[in-house]
């Protein structure tokens, strides 16, 4: 018998491995790679919520390997000019008004 179960490793980080058991029920082995993994065990839920819904939705629409057009991810780009998603992401945290709230007097 065997199923998928969050196992906490080392550097506690959580992973969804296939843990495999003996007729006794008791764990003889799981794969050394983990499915996923996430920081908690609700991260992984959350993931795999994710996976599940897009999946469904494009349970009508499958994509072909060998099929695939690939587009440009932007129309242009500037070689000397390296973008990172994490630049960007802190850009709109210190910029977004919402995250910077104004200080109120006390009155």
């Amino acid at each position: 018998m065997w199923n998928y179960r969050i196992i906490k490793n080392k550097d506690n980080l959580y992973g969804l491995y296939e843990v495999i058991y003996n007729d006794d029920g008791k764990i003889s082995a799981h794969s050394e790679n983990a499915e996923l993994y996430g920081d908690s065990p609700k991260d992984i839920l959350e993931t795999l919520r994710l996976m599940l819904d897009d999946a469904n939705k494009s349970y009508y629409n499958i994509l072909e390997w060998d099929k695939i057009k690939f587009a440009p991810l932007c129309e242009e780009f500037d070689e000397g000019e390296i973008i990172d998603a994490r630049d960007l992401l802190n850009d709109t945290i210190l910029t977004d008004p919402l995250n910077h709230p104004k200080n109120k007097k006390n009155t």
